[in-house]
């Protein structure tokens, strides 16, 4: 994804889940992905639309960008044991 400010390249930074359309076939998911430019570090989005079906079958393989119900997901990286946090005096 490039920036439309200045052409840069983006990356997704999140995504969060806008609506289910289960009335149409194949039902599809209507997500809003946020971008942020690596160059100038302008935010901007985009409304991406995917097959239900397909996010079914990628959840055997990789965990969901969506949680179950619907809302954001909100993942925390989970230290290594035995290594202790950095102090600053």
């Amino acid at each position: 994804m490039n920036c439309p400010k200045c052409g840069g390249e983006a990356y997704l930074v999140e995504e969060e889940l806008v609506q289910v359309l289960e009335n149409v076939d194949p039902p599809k998911i209507i997500a809003k992905a946020i971008y942020q430019c690596r160059a100038c570090g302008e935010r901007f989005s985009r409304l991406v639309t995917e097959d239900l079906d397909a996010k079914k079958k990628e959840e055997g393989q990789a965990p969901s960008v969506f949680p179950p119900g619907g809302g954001t997901s909100s993942r925390v990286a989970e230290e290594p044991e035995g290594i202790d946090k950095l102090k600053f005096f």
